[in-house]
């Protein structure tokens, strides 16, 4: 976190929270949009993260990246916002179930989304602990190459090649169950 952002979220100016906006708000805006995909909630949700990021500010550490709290706090509105969905689908009439329906994403593609997701979660979890790391280091911490080797005491070149064969592992595993690659 830089000591901008330390410095607003200490503050209990509203004025800094809308310079942190300014900071951190198209940041935000691009994960909910490729998340929800042009919904119109993508303004509520945005500010719904911010809210949350403002009352959590003094569990915030001093010296962490705020990144990582803004994706997590992010994600976890987008699948509160789809719980709640599915919720409200369950007690609404037909005339606004077909305006759900219209309006929100495709049901179908949140469970097919959660299939892929759960297969990946599988292939990974028969991986070995080293390249079990590796994956969890780059796809999930957003670790360098170099970083991962430096932590893991390991050449990049390994790294490489273990990134290289585990993608093979998941396309195998997705291709076997139906699923393309990469959607």
């Amino acid at each position: 976190m830089n000591k901008n952002a330390k410095q607003y979220l200490k503050s209990d100016n509203l004025f800094n929270m809308k310079n942190l906006v300014k900071i951190y708000g198209s940041y935000v805006y691009t994960i909910v949009n490729n998340s929800i995909n042009g919904n119109e909630d993508i303004e509520e949700i945005v500010s719904d993260v911010f809210l949350a990021l403002w009352q959590n500010r003094e569990k915030i550490q001093e010296e962490a990246d705020l990144k990582p709290y803004l994706i997590v706090i992010t994600k976890n509105l987008i699948k509160k916002k789809y719980r709640d969905l599915k919720k409200n689908v369950s007690t609404c009439d037909i005339d606004d179930l077909e305006n759900v329906i219209a309006s929100q994403m495709d049901i179908s593609q949140i469970v097919e989304n959660d299939e892929k997701k759960q297969i990946i979660s599988n292939t990974i979890n028969h991986l070995q602990e080293e390249e079990k790391a590796i994956f969890t280091l780059y796809y999930y911490n957003n670790k360098m190459i170099k970083e991962i080797a430096s932590y893991l005491k390991i050449s990049t070149t390994k790294v490489k090649v273990s990134l290289h064969r585990i993608r093979k592992k998941v396309k195998k595993e997705l291709m076997k169950r139906g699923y393309s690659y990469g959607k």
